[in-house]
């Protein structure tokens, strides 16, 4: 696949947004969505820095000083160790990609970790992201296999954090179908 053609595959998050399964902020004020997601991408991006060995911790804003210190005791308290993160993976097969936030090793198991930097945990919209990027690293590490899934609850309020399990392959006929959906809906051009 070129790179203008990746270019054009759909992304997860979009996928789920606009077949109406990913995050509904109905009711929230649109400032309030916004900040908590740019608090959530600088957040993942200092995780990833930390990740990597180029994170300078004197840099972090305060609104994500308690999220990270909610990573930083999950890190201590489970001794996950980090394959990767943040990293695009392209589905050739069914034409789409994702960025999953952690592959990692947690408890002798190779899993997925999703970043939710929240209170408030919306369970569906993680099981449905964690299942497409399940589906996205398994296609692009067949020998590799994926042994488990949990979305981070990390709080941005009290710094400390909340492991959940997401059983993913119940969920992958779910995205699946919504990636037809949204197929669909390009097709007649009712997608953004």
């Amino acid at each position: 696949m070129s790179a203008t053609e990746t270019t054009l595959l759909p992304r997860v998050t979009e996928i789920l947004q606009v077949v109406g399964l990913g995050f509904n902020g109905d009711g929230i004020p649109a400032a309030r969505l916004e900040h908590a997601r740019l608090r959530g991408q600088a957040l993942h991006l200092a995780i990833r820095y930390h990740h990597e060995g180029v994170l300078d911790e004197a840099s972090l804003h305060p609104d994500i000083l308690l999220g990270f210190e909610a990573y930083r005791r999950f890190l201590k308290d489970t001794g996950h160790e980090p394959i990767a993160s943040e990293i695009e993976l392209i589905h050739e097969a069914y034409g789409f990609m994702g960025h999953p936030d952690r592959v990692g090793w947690l408890h002798g198991k190779r899993v997925i970790l999703d970043w939710k930097n929240t209170d408030s945990f919306d369970f569906w919209p993680a099981a449905l992201q964690l299942s497409a990027y399940k589906l996205l690293w398994e296609a692009n590490h067949p020998t590799e296999l994926i042994q488990a899934t949990f979305a981070v609850q990390l709080s941005p309020s009290t710094g400390k954090y909340q492991l959940r399990v997401v059983e993913a392959e119940k969920y992958q006929q779910i995205f699946l179908a919504a990636l037809v959906v949204f197929r669909a809906k390009q097709q007649m051009g009712r997608t953004p």
